[in-house]
């Protein structure tokens, strides 16, 4: 049974991403709307209410914006650090699950060890690494740096999903305040094409199969741009084979399936298929996203 990874939103105004083992579908991060989510699930053929958990990076809107309505709307457990928890800007969620720095916790099929990296939430910002019936994934979509804690995770994964937020020339000639400028480019901000190339030239891992551009900026970069940055520094070093994945902001992202075949997934093929959008097309209406009357499942007690 293969692993499906599905960027349904990428960027400032919006993430969520969708993983799915069987009957566990776990969202990371719901940075869209409730609505939203629940309309780009229902395009690539996932009912929101089969949701079986969140996980959150981080407490800025982006990440969080639909997140409170969903859980409440489809009783889907919220997991966070408790640094986030703390800072959480509402609404409330339907219950919460606990996640810690370094610790891993097993959340339906997936084992997810967060662990901290650089960047200027209120409170801990983290990234993920999951343990999967088909190899690890790793995800870290807003870093300032690639951190030693980082490179170290991430260096036998067969995916990653990782930060190119800009291109360093178009954010120096771009509309921001000069302190916008600054607090991106720092190392508490966004990562950059051309850092996250030198990443790929210096430690991405030999495992490593599929490369999925997050989190780019659409006033301070390019698909385009994004994805010739990554893709010459991977022929560079000598892994043209990995394959490159761009996200968007407006619409879903391909699917990447992660099949287990044999007794080392990560020698396992990587394939993935294109959803039928852009979102001018005809989709499904979503349901309204209010709290329910009822509830289906059994709350698990705070923590």
């Amino acid at each position: 049974m293969p692993v499906l990874l599905t960027v349904l939103g990428s960027g400032s105004a919006g993430n969520a991403t969708l993983l799915q083992h069987g009957e566990s579908r776990v969202l990371i991060d719901v940075g869209l709307s409730c609505r939203e989510t629940a309309r780009r699930l229902g395009a690539i053929g996932v009912a929101p209410e089969s949701v079986t958990a969140a996980v959150i990076t981080h407490a800025h809107g982006d990440h969080t914006r639909g997140a409170g309505l969903f859980s409440r709307r489809y009783e889907v457990p919220v997991h966070a650090t408790e640094a986030t928890r703390s800072v959480w800007p509402g609404p409330e969620v339907w219950s919460w699950g606990r996640l810690e720095c370094d610790a891993p916790a097993d959340i339906g099929a997936f084992r997810i060890t967060p662990f901290e990296v650089s960047h200027d939430a209120d409170a801990e910002t983290v990234a993920f690494h999951v343990e999967t019936a088909a190899g690890a994934i790793g995800f870290a979509t807003d870093v300032g740096v690639t951190t030693a804690a980082l490179r170290s995770r991430f260096r036998r994964c067969r995916l990653l999903v990782m930060e190119s937020n800009h291109a360093t020339d178009l954010l120096r000639v771009g509309p921001y305040a000069a302190s916008t400028k600054a607090r991106i480019a720092g190392e508490r901000g966004h990562l950059s094409n051309e850092a996250l190339a030198r990443f790929v030239r210096e430690d991405l891992g030999a495992s490593v199969e599929c490369l999925v551009l997050a989190h780019l900026s659409r006033v301070n970069n390019l698909p385009e741009l994004a994805e010739m940055t990554c893709r010459e520094a991977l022929e560079a070093s000598g892994r043209s084979d990995v394959r490159v994945v761009v996200t968007r902001q407006d619409r879903v992202t391909e699917t990447v399936r992660l099949d287990a075949r044999g007794a080392r997934p990560g020698l396992a093929a990587l394939s993935g298929r294109q959803i039928a959008l852009p979102f001018q097309q005809p989709v499904a209406k979503a349901p309204r996203c209010t709290a329910p009357q009822g509830r289906r499942r059994t709350a698990e007690a705070p923590v």
